[in-house]
């Protein structure tokens, strides 16, 4: 090892590199094995992260895994055809800032990784702001989301009927479904389990 670089115990010179294999685990459910470096000082066996090392490797996967969530979710816009343009007007950023994101040109803050991430959590918050944050229709448009993220849950049989349909914007939704244990209309919800 470089001689300037000495044990922090015993002040030994006789240092070992050990690189260890580890997982940063990020948020949305992406992952990465990095190469974690950490020193061994064969005098005295004191093993550690001598001089700081680690940090930066550790700060290096999560800057990478920060590209990876903004390449992710713009890309999920794009095979969504959720355009660029309407969300930057719905939620007041820049023109262009997507893209300038999707390109490199540009690399967003945390603030804007974290907006990305709430974002392609909850796509619908997109229409929340064109809606203009209003309550009740934000109300609509949630309640919306969560009655279409049900419904795709639900295994129906052959013989079930289901017919449905939402406008979020003017808040009126029609479903009528019609199931062994389930039966669902304008109004009511129903649902009866047996074993």
């Amino acid at each position: 090892m470089n001689e300037n670089k000495l044990c922090p115990v015993c002040g030994s010179d006789k240092l070992e590199r050990v690189v260890q294999k580890e997982s940063i685990n990020g948020d949305m459910g992406k992952n990465m094995v990095v190469d974690i470096p950490h020193d061994k000082c064969n005098d005295c066996g004191f093993e550690g992260d001598f001089f700081g090392e680690n940090e930066k490797a550790i700060e290096k996967a999560l800057s990478s895994l920060d590209k990876i969530y903004i390449e992710d979710t713009l890309n999920y816009f794009n095979e969504n055809r959720i355009n660029f343009a309407g969300i930057e007007r719905a939620i007041g950023l820049p023109q262009r800032t997507l893209t300038k994101w999707k390109s490199g040109n540009s690399i967003p803050t945390a603030a804007g990784i974290a907006l990305l991430k709430f974002l392609r959590t909850f796509p619908w918050l997109i229409e929340v702001a064109e809606n203009k944050y209003d309550y009740n229709i934000s109300q609509k448009i949630f309640i919306g989301a969560a009655l279409s993220m049900f419904l795709k849950s639900i295994k129906f049989n052959d013989g079930d009927v289901e017919k449905y349909g939402y406008s979020s914007t003017s808040g009126n939704f029609f479903t009528n479904i019609y199931a062994d244990n389930f039966y669902l209309t304008e109004n009511t919800i129903k649902v009866s389990f047996t074993q």
